[in-house]
C-alpha cells in the first residue's frame, strides 16, 4: 500500500470534503481516505497495482474539485520565504483599496451615480463575464444536490440584480472570483 497526501482546490466546507472523501474511496484500490478540510488536502491510502494518480486526480474531479498533482522530479517544495511575504503583502494591500474604493464609493453616491449611468444590460454582461466560472460550479453542485459555499453569494448576487442594485452585484462578482 501506498500513502500520499495531496492538495485539492475548491474545498470550502465540511460537506465538499465529504463530497470529495466519497468519490475518492468509490476509486477501486483505494483503501482508506482521509479529507482534511482545514488544510484543504487529502490523505490517501492505496494500492498502487489497482489505481493510480490519474484515476484519484479523476474522481476528485468529477466531485467538483480539482488535485494538485506533486512534482515528478523528487524535489521538495521550498518554503514562501521573502517572495511570499512579498505576494501576501501586495494581496492585502490590493484587497485594502479595493474595501476603500467600495466604502468610499457608497460613501460619495458613485455607485448610486454609476446605476444610472450605465444601462443595465451592461451591468449584466460585466456581472455573467466575471461570474461565469464560479456560476457553472454553483450549479453543478446544485444539479448534484450539494451546496457550496460560493452558492450563498450567488443568491447575494441575483438578490442584487433581483434589486436593481448592479454595482453591489458587481462587488461580489469581484470577492468571489478574489476568494477562488
Amino acid at each position: 500500500m501506498k500513502v500520499i497526501t495531496l492538495p485539492i482546490r475548491g474545498l470550502d466546507c465540511a460537506e465538499c470534503a465529504g463530497h470529495v472523501k466519497q468519490a475518492l474511496e468509490s476509486v477501486p484500490g483505494v483503501a482508506e481516505v482521509d479529507v482534511l478540510l482545514s488544510s484543504q488536502k487529502t490523505r490517501i491510502r492505496f494500492d498502487p497495482a489497482q489505481t493510480g494518480l490519474p484515476a484519484i486526480r479523476r474522481a476528485v474531479e468529477l466531485a467538483g474539485y480539482s488535485l494538485e498533482l506533486p512534482e515528478t522530479d523528487g524535489g521538495a517544495a521550498a518554503p514562501l520565504g521573502a517572495f511570499g511575504r512579498r505576494i501576501l503583502t501586495l494581496f492585502g494591500a490590493v484587497f485594502g483599496i479595493v474595501l476603500f474604493v467600495v466604502v468610499v464609493g457608497e460613501w460619495l453616491g458613485l455607485f448610486e451615480a454609476a446605476t444610472q449611468g450605465v444601462p443595465w444590460p451592461a451591468w449584466l454582461v460585466i456581472i455573467l463575464l466575471g461570474g461565469y466560472p464560479i456560476f457553472t460550479k454553483v450549479v453543478k453542485a446544485a444539479l448534484g444536490g450539494r451546496v457550496i459555499s460560493h452558492t450563498l453569494m450567488t443568491l447575494g448576487v441575483v438578490a442584487a440584480v433581483a434589486v436593481g442594485e448592479w454595482p453591489a452585484a458587481d462587488i461580489v462578482v469581484f470577492f468571489m472570483r478574489l476568494g477562488e
